[in-house]
C-alpha cells in the first residue's frame, strides 16, 4: 500500500510539472536590431522589387498579377503573447493586369513567433475586390488564414513571404507575394 501511495504522489508531481511547464510557454514578441520593443510598432512593407503578387485559382490559372503592393500596421496591446497582433491600415495593389484593386477592409495581422528571429503571419477580417478572367471577384481572409512567414534580421530588411489559400469569391484561390519590410529596419520576433 505504501509503495502505491508513493506511486500516485509522483503521478499528481509529474501532472502539476507539465502543467507548469505548458504554462510558461514562451511569449511572441517584436524587436527592432535586437531589443525587445514593449511598445506599438508601425511595419511598412513592399512587394519585392522585380517580383509581382499572383492570384491564381488552385489548378493554376491566373487570376490577376500586381507589379506593386504595399502594406502597413501596427501592433496593438498586449506587445508579448501568444501572438502579436494588428490592424492593417494599408494595403494597395496597383499596376495589375486587371484593374482596379480594392481593399474593402484591411482586417488583422497575427505574428507568431517560430524560431530564431522568424515568425508566422496569419490574417483575419481581410477583404479585397479584384478582377479576374471570370469577373470580380471578393477575396476574404477567415479567422486566423496562414498567409506565409517573416523571415527577421537584426540588421537589414526583413522579408515576408506570402503563399497563402483564400477564398475568393468561393472559389479556393491561392495569393503568392515577397514582401521586404521598409520599415522599422531590423525587425525580428523573439520568445
Amino acid at each position: 500500500m505504501k509503495n502505491l501511495k508513493m506511486l500516485g504522489l509522483a503521478a499528481v508531481s509529474a501532472m502539476a510539472l507539465m502543467a507548469v511547464t505548458a504554462g510558461s510557454a514562451s511569449a511572441t514578441t517584436l524587436e527592432i536590431g535586437g531589443v525587445t520593443q514593449n511598445k506599438s510598432v508601425a511595419i511598412t512593407a513592399s512587394l519585392k522589387a522585380g517580383t509581382s503578387a499572383l492570384l491564381e485559382d488552385t489548378t493554376g490559372l491566373e487570376d490577376n498579377t500586381c507589379i506593386s503592393s504595399s502594406v502597413a500596421g501596427s501592433s496593438a496591446s498586449p506587445f508579448s503573447g501568444a501572438t502579436v497582433t494588428g490592424a492593417v491600415s494599408t494595403l494597395t495593389f496597383t499596376n495589375c493586369n486587371r484593374e482596379p484593386v480594392t481593399k474593402d477592409a484591411g482586417g488583422t495581422l497575427h505574428i507568431t513567433w517560430t524560431s530564431g528571429t522568424n515568425g508566422t503571419v496569419t490574417s483575419s477580417g481581410a477583404e479585397v475586390t479584384t478582377g479576374s478572367p471570370f469577373g470580380t471577384l471578393n477575396c476574404k481572409t477567415g479567422a486566423g488564414t496562414h498567409l506565409g512567414t517573416l523571415t527577421g534580421v537584426a540588421a537589414g530588411n526583413a522579408t515576408m513571404t506570402i503563399n497563402a489559400t483564400l477564398t475568393c469569391s468561393g472559389i479556393s484561390s491561392r495569393f503568392r507575394a515577397t514582401y521586404i519590410v521598409t520599415s522599422p529596419a531590423g525587425l525580428g520576433v523573439e520568445s
